[in-house]
């Protein structure tokens, strides 16, 4: 019989590492971006939206927002303004699409390791599924916690780069992959956004000295960083 896990031993997804760097570190072209909206983006944003609203308030910026999923549930859902930054052009237009019908919504393109914005300028910021898409993450955490007002949190999402093939297929089950392709996107998955995925330690020693809590999420297989500036 074939199950999960003999169909994505770590012997036969490792060696992709190169196929993991190559797809993941870089923005998102047009096609690519249209794919995962189509089937990742609201699945993600159903797990990462009531953790990252905990940890928000007020004005919140969201590094690597996509097409703004995630930002816009965080205004409808729970009464914040957003800006939705992201590095991927074909992204920023569907999220300033979006924010036309989401009042409280905007977006604007740029890096997570240049944010065109002004020390203490956000309340919060958050950040789902996006730091392992940052050449370089330590400067990242940086820059979001430059952006931070006193008092300010720093959340940040990313996939846990040592989960399973049998626990990230709970999440491969939620997506909207069609369901004859669930397992070629479990395989694709596990080969490159996994492979580039930081453990939870590596997630936490990207924010360097500044003091930062991890944590598993519940049920999904992603690790939850958060920081507050002082």
């Amino acid at each position: 019989m074939t199950t999960t896990a003999n169909i994505l031993s770590p012997a036969r997804w490792k060696p992709f590492a190169g196929l993991a760097d190559a797809v993941c570190r870089r923005a998102f072209s047009s096609p690519e971006a249209f794919l995962y909206e189509v089937t990742i983006a609201h699945a993600l944003a159903d797990v990462v939206t009531p953790e990252l609203a905990k940890h928000s308030r007020g004005h919140v910026l969201d590094v690597g927002a996509g097409g703004g999923t995630v930002a816009a549930r965080l205004v409808l859902d729970h009464e914040l303004t957003v800006v939705a930054l992201d590095p991927s052009a074909a992204q920023v237009r569907r999220a300033k699409r979006l924010a036309v019908r989401v009042p409280g919504l905007s977006a604007c393109s740029g890096s997570a390791e240049t944010l065109p914005f002004e020390d203490a300028s956000f309340d919060s910021v958050v950040s789902s599924c996006a730091w392992k898409h940052w050449p370089n993450p330590a400067i990242g955490v940086k820059e979001c916690l430059r952006v931070l007002r006193p008092g300010g949190t720093l959340a940040i999402i990313e996939i846990d780069g040592t989960v399973t093939p049998e626990a990230f297929w709970g999440f491969a089950k939620r997506s909207r992959v069609p369901f004859g392709m669930k397992h070629a996107y479990l395989r694709f998955a596990m080969r490159t956004v996994v492979g580039v995925a930081p453990s939870p330690s590596e997630l936490a020693a990207s924010f360097g000295d500044f003091p930062v809590a991890t944590s598993s999420l519940k049920n999904a297989p992603f690790t939850i960083a958060v920081a507050t500036r002082n």
